[in-house]
């Protein structure tokens, strides 16, 4: 569990550099291209950290029982998130609108996961994730931002197939991923988790 908590700490740490008001000093004592570097070795880091520490964490011991209607809510949540993270590399009028989708899909991915899953790993896991990103928007849509930037209809074409299809491909292989089955036949003997 340690692990896990190391990673969470490291990746969520270093996203977080910029609401704690840490960026903006680390980058006027080094340069934007050495803190550059280390966001990205220490992000790396972390993702690592956390995919090795939930794989070593399991199994963990349960901590509710999650209901039914939480793993409808995800599986409705899901296509939302994937689309909204595809949207985040386009010039769509669904990045134009909301602003921050990349934050919005991880907000819904882990929310969304954090009630469909009981177990301690998987609660800290989504719940580290879930708390980040909900500081993180209420930061940025309280700084504002414009909603002018144009955006284009082929853009929001081209994430919703992409994201629903992701969508798809998770869902019909998420049993051999992440040991869980979304769709077809649960192993019983499968770990509980993501």
């Amino acid at each position: 569990m340690g692990v896990l908590i190391l990673g969470l700490v490291i990746f969520l740490g270093v996203h977080a550099s910029r609401v704690i008001g840490v960026r903006a000093l680390v980058i006027r004592a080094i340069g934007e291209a050495l803190y550059a570097a280390f966001y990205s070795v220490l992000s790396a880091i972390g993702l690592a950290l956390i995919v090795y520490g939930h794989i070593l964490a399991h199994p963990s011991p349960n901590l509710w029982i999650p209901p039914e209607w939480s793993r409808t809510l995800a599986l409705v949540a899901m296509p939302i998130a994937l689309v909204l993270m595809v949207a985040t590399y386009l010039p769509s009028h669904i990045r134009s609108i909301t602003r921050h989708p990349m934050t919005l899909s991880i907000f819904l991915w882990s929310g969304s996961h954090l009630l469909a899953n009981g177990e301690l790993a998987s609660a800290l896991l989504f719940g580290g994730f879930f708390a980040w990103s909900t500081i993180l928007l209420i930061d940025l849509y309280l700084r504002g931002g414009s909603f002018d930037r144009p955006g284009s209809w082929w853009a929001d074409l081209v994430a919703i197939v992409v994201g629903l299809g992701v969508t798809a491909g998770v869902a019909l292989f998420h049993m051999q991923l992440f040991g869980v089955a979304v769709v077809g036949f649960a192993s019983e003997t499968a770990p509980p988790g993501i």
